[in-house]
């Protein structure tokens, strides 16, 4: 069983996650029976987000590219602390714009632009939001692999493209001074798969092949089926396939009740919390069920099938509504 500490550190990422850093170094603050490490967090969190005191390391000798990542680091520190999206997206074009040369730009030009460059320069560039804030992925090396993925609904053929050697890895990143940050996601023409680690990845693994492989695949097969499918609507059935799918699923529900919060705005935590909330109905009879203990004593198997269950019902629905629908959440 894990330790107070070690749960409440996981409660203060999930905060950040959420886009809320002040209330998260507040929750840290709290903590009764800090160790060395969390001491070691607070003071790192303070110096990027209160005192300012951080000096970036950016790894790249190119001052164009230190400057272009720079920029996007304050846009975040910004953002995070509760300043204005709007405010800190102006002062992020007038800093890109200039250093562009060009003007009269929105940002989703700006960072087209931006494309082009970091693809002269050797690097790919993902720009875009993931919400609830803007930030682009910045990469060196992308390896293609070709998958078939077995969900619910039937088989589906996928193309993986391995990304690897990150100059960026958007906001969340920033938030948790690396610890979390998208794992991977889906395009149109394949699924991206994140690798920021020096050692080979395991393609057999229960992470790759459940976490991520089944769970994308499940978005890549709901872009085609219902193409207006709405975000929070998408991870709520990609959840569902990794409970449906994964051997052992306490520790995503302990992840999923960490993750959740009842705001529509922020997709991943409220498709979370909607997941909880279901299955708590369904196998407790009661509203909301966040205790760890209780869905412990709770069969793997009874968990996977009524996540399966939700799934079905939530398929029902949106064919009931049309492959138009924008979805039920």
């Amino acid at each position: 069983m894990r330790g107070l500490l070690e749960m409440e550190i996981e409660k203060f990422y999930s905060i950040c996650l959420q886009g809320n850093i002040l209330e998260a170094i507040e929750y840290l603050r709290l903590f009764k029976d800090k160790n060395e490490d969390a001491f070691k967090l607070e003071k790192q969190f303070t110096n990027r987000f209160l005192t300012q005191a951080e000096s970036w390391e950016i790894n790249s000798e190119d001052s164009w590219i230190k400057d272009v990542v720079k920029y996007y680091f304050i846009y975040f520190r910004s953002v995070l602390t509760d300043n204005s999206i709007d405010q800190a997206e102006k002062q992020l074009i007038y800093s890109l714009s200039n250093l562009l040369k060009i003007k009269d730009y929105d940002l989703d030009e700006i960072e087209s632009e931006l494309k082009n460059v970091f693809n002269k320069k050797g690097y790919s560039f993902l720009g875009g939001v993931t919400k609830p804030y803007r930030g682009p992925y910045i990469w060196k090396k992308t390896q293609q692999k070709d998958f078939k993925v077995l969900l619910p609904g039937g088989e589906q053929k996928v193309t993986v493209y391995i990304i690897s050697d990150f100059l960026m890895l958007s906001w969340a990143h920033f938030a948790t001074m690396g610890k979390y940050y998208s794992g991977g996601w889906a395009k149109k023409e394949g699924l991206y798969y994140v690798n920021n680690s020096s050692e080979e990845i395991d393609i057999y693994s229960t992470d790759f092949q459940v976490w991520f492989l089944k769970h994308e695949a499940q978005h890549l097969s709901d872009y085609e089926k219902y193409p207006n499918l709405n975000a929070i609507n998408l991870e709520y059935r990609a959840k569902l396939i990794e409970l449906i799918y994964k051997p052992n699923p306490y520790g995503l529900i302990e992840k999923f009740v960490n993750q959740s919060n009842n705001d529509k705005s922020i997709p991943h935590p409220y498709a979370a919390y909607s997941i909880i909330k279901g299955l708590s109905l369904s196998i407790f009879g009661k509203e909301y069920v966040d205790d760890n203990e209780q869905w412990r004593n709770i069969d793997s198997n009874l968990i996977s099938k009524e996540a399966l269950q939700l799934f079905m019902e939530n398929e029902k629905n949106l064919q009931d509504r049309g492959n138009e629908t924008e979805g039920i959440l």
